[in-house]
């Protein structure tokens, strides 16, 4: 059995969800941390027993060469830091979410570890809960007729920050069929920030699919209720989250909470990403398909910066909402 030398860089609490997974997956070792936080540098290499740890992450690649890079950073940071372990010849990186800050840097993300052979994940872990496969299984065998409105909503943070996951498992919902058009709306009345980066307080979404499947997404401080989606069929309906972690209603079954089988989901995630390196099958959160979601995500603010439908390819490789700030449009710090 192979064991892949993991390097994590940012030392938060999502790089411990990180390391708690690869400390599970007995293939895989850390042997290498970056933090600028001495203090939290440290305290990271004792909870894991890490002692090559380092300020910055060009000297660790440098020096260590990992076969796997997980990026815990603020998203500001993910492009130049996936840009740079590609070209120090890392086998994988795992990305948090959100993929990039615009369209433009995802694109060169996916294209430095498609010249450089590396395989790009981004961290979209929710396509490996249990009741999110239990509810597309269901749909796949028509418990609800014919699949129509996926609503999906999420009271925390911006669309960067937890939309991202949101407008991925929409897609992922509607079995990721591409979509052909957008309609969003942004609120930022007041500045705001998160994460190092500009942010809305609320957001709104129409999407539609090539499928047919159409798609609102309320994200934001005003979201209906935390997290949750409502899959909407011609025969009956399916709730993930709300009020319980599934349920159904339909005319088949009337209503019942299925089983499922939970999952580690962050786990689940890196071990399909080591299947990918050993040969197997293109991992359900790759480069292309973070990159297919933050499009998505950059065409809301997009079709809210022009006040019209917004249909892919999306042309602006700028953040809209970075650009409406700059011209003024919306508060600014």
């Amino acid at each position: 059995m192979s064991i892949y030398r993991v390097g994590v860089i940012g030392c938060g609490t999502i790089a411990r969800t990180h390391s708690n997974a690869y400390r599970d997956i007995d293939s895989t070792e850390i042997i290498a941390a970056v933090e600028p936080d001495a203090e939290r540098r440290q305290a990271y290499g004792e909870a894991y027993g890490v002692q090559s740890l380092y300020a910055d992450y060009q000297a660790m690649l440098a020096e260590m060469s990992p076969d796997i890079v997980s990026i815990c950073t603020w998203p500001p940071l993910h492009c130049e830091m996936v840009v740079a372990a590609a070209e120090a010849g890392v086998k994988a990186i795992l990305c948090e979410k959100p993929m990039a800050f615009s369209l433009g840097e995802a694109d060169r993300m996916v294209a430095a570890c498609e010249q450089a052979g590396v395989k790009l994940v981004v961290g979209h872990q929710h396509r490996f809960d249990g009741n999110v496969l239990k509810a597309i299984e269901l749909c796949h065998q028509g418990m609800i007729g014919d699949l129509r409105w996926i609503v999906g909503y999420c009271g925390s943070r911006d669309l960067l920050s937890n939309g991202t996951h949101v407008v991925d498992l929409v897609r992922f919902l509607a079995d990721d069929s591409p979509i052909q058009w957008v309609m969003g709306q942004l609120d930022r009345r007041e500045d705001h920030w998160d994460f190092g980066h500009p942010a809305e307080k609320m957001a709104i979404a129409h999407i539609q699919f090539e499928n047919g499947v159409r798609a609102f997404i309320e994200q934001g401080d005003q979201a209906l209720t935390a997290y949750a989606f409502h899959l909407c069929g011609t025969e009956g309906f399916i709730d993930i989250n709300d009020p319980v972690p599934l349920q159904i209603i339909s005319r088949q079954r009337g209503m019942e909470t299925p089983e499922f089988t939970r999952v580690a989901s962050h786990r689940a995630e890196i071990e399909e990403m080591i299947t990918w390196l050993e040969g197997g099958l293109e991992h359900r959160a790759c480069g292309r398909n973070g990159r297919l979601t933050h499009e998505a995500l950059m065409a809301i603010m997009e079709s809210s910066r022009t006040r019209s439908l917004v249909s892919p390819p999306l042309k602006t490789k700028e953040s809209p909402l970075q650009l409406m700030i700059e011209q003024g449009e919306i508060p600014y710090r």
